[in-house]
């Protein structure tokens, strides 16, 4: 049969099924035209015969359904009335699974859900559209997932998949793969979980983004924690194909506008972790590939989740691509100051190289009053409290201490300190989560030598992270740790749980460990630029400590080197009792200007601006809140070997632009007029020293 009229077949059945709307547990199924629109605030389903409409009130997305699944047909940003779709898309399905899956073969429709859903309260609340298939000669059910937040520049979504009786794995492509051809090794893709039938004929180019894994083993100005590759060249004829990234942003319009992709997986450039897949540019389209599980992983009980996928429309150039990745980033992973905003301090910060003897109980009686004088919130307590165990085979955690929390928990309590604790993420259990949870009120936990080798590792992580929040709701959060080469979490996934953790950072010993402030500052600069903040957990050391043989951080302020981590979550990484009475009063009196204005830091969107750090120059953040017009900061640094005690600064979405100042540190308020190329001019007097500046927008 002729493949047009098997879809005309196909339609008729479809809307000759019987006509009902069934409420069910907060969803419906859709199966009525005068009854196919749901609507959330702005956000709104329509199902229209054969077409699912998906809206968040400033993007659109549009699919067909066809004989062998979803068949995306628009793509559109609704604020300019642009459509990113070209007709007539070459695939007939959004997704595929080779050796079972293809454009040849049958999907049968069963049914489409629509239901308001806020993913257990993990994720900011949406629309969720499920629609399920069952394909009878692969002998599998799939489900394909979309949330559609509210007022979202982008949308997610995800494949779900089950074996039928009879499933047979053998044949199927689970990764991607090498074809010689003429002596040349071409990539093969794996398993599609997107499609999207975007122009490559037009004038554009692909930019290609990434974070690496183990960023403790990446502190020297060499081994930068951002890969960043920008490919120009079109139309596009040949297949480009790229499997170190995270993310691509299709820019068009001489880099204006565009498509921004990102996988939701543990991908990272120096680690693919489980099935993570390619991005696949090429003359149909882009494919978005790794299914993120293998077919002998598909079991028959249940629904296994896939990678999902972020698809982000954004303009305004690269500030704008920045802006709205991390708007969306927002809607998925949502801020909780009361439960993630604090300021922490970790036992192992003065290691030399081992922490352990920073766990003794006098030695922390003695810490708790120190840490309170200088406005740490929480002590997390690292590797050693327990007692079972040390370092990744660390078990039994119930706390090795005399009277167990009993007597410290008082000496934290005198001085209105929480608690974070240490654990390994594979050996600790739910129960031993739960029970400490109860014994202290409230824990941040540091979780630590992970190895998520397959599908069952990651969902065992979920499921012990998500039994403990929703066991102590806002009394426990996780920070995950990425440190060393092994497939962990990544940088866009898990982090509804909390925070990612990140470079160790020592006083001497390890010697690669040891704090060179320029090179802390340049990876903080380089993670804020695709990354939101707040959701990176930075450690501040004692510049005064550090090795003066391998580092001038000895020439540096407290205040300085403190500020590094303003805009993140940070994590004193050091012993408040190893503080002479100068440091001491210069902290304290730093922490109390920093918590004043702490917040709204907090829930800003931050952006790397100036010159990457490199120890001579002028660089530094810039916070911008919600609306961009009120509780703005910029935080700028003059590097030691800097020459220049005035600087233009460009400031993003400022240009033209009249703001109103003001230094945090001296109360001075001025006012500016930001130049039309978004330069701006400032001071710092001397080298090593730093702004922190608040701005209002006034006028344009």
């Amino acid at each position: 049969m002729h493949s047009n009229s098997r879809l005309l077949m196909f339609i008729i059945f479809f809307l000759s099924l019987p006509f009902f709307l069934k409420a069910e547990d907060n969803h419906c199924i859709i199966q009525r035209q005068s009854d196919s629109v749901f609507i959330l605030k702005n956000a709104r389903v329509t199902l229209k015969g054969p077409e699912i409409i998906a809206s968040t009130g400033k993007i659109a997305r549009a699919w067909k359904l066809t004989g062998q699944g979803l068949q995306t047909i628009s793509l559109q940003d609704l604020r300019k009335k642009r459509e990113f779709a070209v007709s007539n898309p070459k695939a007939v399905c959004d997704w595929d699974l080779p050796g079972a899956i293809n454009d040849t073969s049958t999907a049968e429709w069963l049914k489409t859900t629509v239901s308001e859903d806020d993913d257990e309260g993990f994720s900011n609340r949406h629309l969720q559209i499920i629609s399920e298939f069952r394909y009878p000669y692969a002998k599998l059910m799939l489900q394909y997932v979309v949330w559609v937040y509210p007022d979202a520049v982008g949308m997610r979504t995800q494949i779900r998949v089950k074996a039928m009786p009879g499933f047979d794995p053998v044949n199927i492509k689970d990764d991607e793969g090498i074809e010689n051809r003429f002596g040349n090794n071409m990539a093969t893709p794996g398993p599609r979980c997107d499609y999207l039938p975007l122009n490559f004929k037009a004038e554009n180019q692909r930019r290609y983004w990434g974070y690496y894994n183990n960023p403790g083993g990446r502190h020297d100005p060499s081994r930068l924690m951002l890969e960043e590759k920008i490919v120009t060249g079109y139309p596009l004829f040949l297949t480009e194909d790229n499997d170190w990234a995270s993310g691509i942003s299709v820019e068009y319009n001489q880099g204006s506008e565009g498509v921004c992709v990102v996988k939701e997986s543990p991908k990272c450039v120096n680690q693919k972790a489980h099935y993570t897949g390619s991005f696949y540019s090429s003359p149909i389209g882009l494919s978005v590939t790794g299914w993120g599980l293998s077919a002998k992983e598909i079991l028959p009980e249940r629904y296994r989740e896939c990678w999902a996928t972020w698809i982000i429309l954004w303009d305004g150039g690269n500030d704008g691509m920045q802006l709205a990745l991390k708007k969306f980033d927002r809607a998925r992973y949502p801020v909780f100051p009361d439960r993630d905003m604090f300021l922490l301090s970790n036992t192992w910060g003065p290691a030399n190289p081992d922490g352990a003897q920073f766990t003794d109980e006098n030695y922390l009686m003695k810490e708790i009053p120190a840490l309170a004088n200088v406005g740490v919130e929480l002590m997390q307590i690292d590797d050693g409290w327990q007692k079972g165990g040390r370092f990744s085979d660390a078990k039994g955690f119930t706390p090795k201490y005399k009277n167990g929390w009993k007597d410290l928990k008082a000496k934290a309590d005198e001085y209105k300190l929480r608690f974070g604790l240490w654990a390994t993420a594979q050996y600790v259990t739910t129960e031993e989560l739960r029970k400490n949870v109860d014994e202290l009120g409230f824990v941040s936990w540091k979780m630590d030598f992970d190895h998520l080798k397959d599908r069952k590792d990651y969902e065992d992580r979920t499921q012990k992270y998500r039994d403990v929040m929703k066991y102590a709701p806002m009394k426990t959060q996780f920070t995950l740790c990425p440190e060393y080469d092994d497939p962990r979490y990544g940088w866009y996934y898990f982090k509804e749980y909390g925070s990612i953790y990140f470079q160790n950072i020592q006083e001497g010993l390890p010697e690669h460990l040891t704090m060179v402030p320029y090179q802390v500052l340049m990876q903080h600069w380089l993670m804020s630029k695709y990354f939101n903040s707040n959701k990176l957990q930075v450690l501040l050391q004692n510049p005064k400590r550090s090795n003066g043989d391998r580092s001038d951080a000895p020439l540096h302020s407290h205040s300085y080197c403190f500020a590094m981590g303003l805009p993140f979550v940070p994590c004193f990484f050091q012993s408040a009792q190893y503080l002479d009475s100068a440091g001491t009063r210069e902290l304290k009196d730093f922490i109390a200007l920093y918590k004043r204005y702490r917040k709204s830091m907090f829930t800003a969107y931050t952006f790397p601006i100036g010159h990457q750090p490199d120890n001579e120059s002028w660089s530094g953040f810039q916070m911008v809140s919600e609306e961009g017009l009120k509780d703005n900061y910029l935080l700028l640094f003059r590097e030691i070997n800097n020459q220049e005690a005035m600087r233009k600064v460009k400031l993003k979405f400022l240009a033209g632009k009249m703001i109103k100042v003001s230094n945090l540190k001296t109360g001075q308020i001025f006012i500016r007029k930001v130049g039309n190329a978004g330069l701006c001019e400032f001071s710092i007097k001397h080298p090593a020293d730093f702004l922190l500046l608040k701005y209002e927008v006034i006028a344009n």
